[in-house]
């Protein structure tokens, strides 16, 4: 069974990766956007139950004092794009190694096997007057490498 946890900061806590990332837009590719959050997405792969996937969200994945999380459903709203950000299949992730360790250690020595896989990756939501292909440029020109990662525009 596929689940995704997806990870964000509290309103009124800042994203200083969401802030850099809007900068280098204006500064690198010439968009002035209104606004960049970024929200992390762990993709697990296995058997977990709802209880579990509750424990790893609100355990090792985020920290409850200044993030929120979402299971099985989308915390990004408000925005003109979102760009998702992964690996590509066989690219190293050494997030989501870390992340499948931790749920697994969680989860106890006889049931680490239940996680077959964590995948992790960024979505950006991004705020603002651009376009189509604005947000195109945005995504191959600045937030994924082609050459080991795929991105996904919304």
């Amino acid at each position: 069974m596929i689940n995704r946890i997806e990870v964000a900061f509290r309103e009124g806590v800042g994203d200083a990766h969401g802030a850099r990332t809007k900068e280098k837009i204006r500064e690198h590719l010439g968009i002035d956007v209104e606004m960049v959050r970024t929200i992390e997405v762990y993709t697990i792969e296995g058997d977990l139950s709802e209880k579990e996937l509750e424990a790893a969200a609100g355990g090792p994945l985020s920290d409850p004092i200044i993030q929120c999380y979402g299971i099985n459903q989308p915390l990004a709203s408000d925005f003109s794009f979102l760009i998702e950000v992964g690996f590509r299949p066989g690219v190293t992730d050494n997030v989501g190694k870390t992340a499948r360790e931790a749920i697994a250690y969680l989860l106890g020595p006889d049931e680490k096997l239940r996680v077959r896989g964590v995948y992790t990756s960024r979505q950006y939501v991004i705020r603002g007057g651009m376009g189509r292909s604005e947000a195109e440029r945005i995504a191959s020109g600045l937030l994924a490498n082609d050459l080991t990662q795929h991105y996904d525009i919304f």
